[in-house]
């Protein structure tokens, strides 16, 4: 009988080892799902300052994209002031040239109107 409960104690202390050695086990995969559990946590962090990063260049981006619009509006203001200014200085232009053309021919008839009393002055002295 002694044998007996001898062996039944050995085998239950087998059995503490292996429930002992499986606690241990336990414990490595706990510290090792702790560990993951830290990298999530590390990588949600850093996704977290990536979304708001982006967020911060989305913003910008709608910022420059608004300035953006509103230097084209002002160009094309610009552009049609200007073109409204050179058609007008092309038209004064115009009218310049041909109020010089017309005062070249007057200045021209008066010099004829000259040279013909001049000729009839010099016959006449002739």
């Amino acid at each position: 009988m002694e044998k007996v409960l001898n062996k039944i104690l050995n085998r239950l202390d087998s059995i503490d080892k292996r429930f002992d050695s499986v606690d241990k086990r336990f414990d490595s995969v706990d510290k090792r799902f702790d560990s993951i559990d830290n990298r999530f946590e590390s990588v949600e962090v850093r996704l977290g300052t990536l979304e708001e990063g982006q967020q911060s260049m989305n913003l910008r981006l709608d910022t420059l994209e608004e300035g953006q619009q509103s230097m084209q509006i002002e160009q094309r203001e610009m552009r049609k002031e200007v073109a409204f200014y050179y058609g007008s200085l092309m038209k004064k232009l115009d009218e310049t040239k041909l109020e010089l053309s017309s005062e070249i021919k007057h200045v021209s008839n008066v010099q004829k109107q000259h040279q013909d009393v001049l000729e009839i002055l010099n016959e006449k002295q002739q």
